[in-house]
């Protein structure tokens, strides 16, 4: 009687596998900077285009309860400026940046310039922002890598 030997080898890829997937999508922080502009697809839909090029496609936007919470998105899939799937998560938080000094959350002024914040559905977001998320799927990590905010390195003081 003969032994397969590819049996152990199959179950150890798939053993592998189901390791790897889910140390690949850990959670994960994007920036999304100073001078975005933002397109409105439909109910809850929209785009966030980057100076860079880089598109960040939103669904299933939910305004926050409160400007310290953040707003929550459903499904994100991020785009380099050539069109190439960067990245995709969901159920991630999108978080405004320090307020400006006149204003308060939710709140645009008319003397700080269009490129200090972003307005989706009359909820002003303060720019530079970040988008969090729980769990991410990267698909181009070099690109991504260019996204995501790096800490300070020791020592450093801002």
């Amino acid at each position: 009687m003969r032994k397969s030997c590819f049996l152990p080898l199959f179950l150890g890829l798939v053993l592998v596998l189901f390791v790897v997937s889910p140390a690949s999508a850990q959670g994960k922080s994007v920036t999304i900077p100073k001078g975005t502009k933002v397109q409105k697809l439909g109910p809850g839909n929209f785009k966030l285009t980057t100076p860079s090029g880089t598109v960040f496609s939103i669904t299933a936007y939910k305004k926050p309860g409160n400007a310290q919470a953040g707003a929550i998105l459903g499904d994100c899939g991020i785009y380099d400026a050539k069109g190439k799937l960067v990245a995709t998560g969901g159920n991630a938080i999108l978080k405004g940046g320090p307020t400006a000094l006149a204003g308060g959350p939710g709140k645009a002024l008319k003397d700080i310039p269009a490129t200090e914040y972003i307005k989706i559905d009359d909820e002003v977001t303060w720019l530079p922002a970040t988008i969090q998320f729980p769990s991410i799927r990267v698909f181009d990590h070099l690109e991504f890598q260019k996204l995501s905010p790096q800490p300070d390195p020791p020592g450093k003081v801002r």
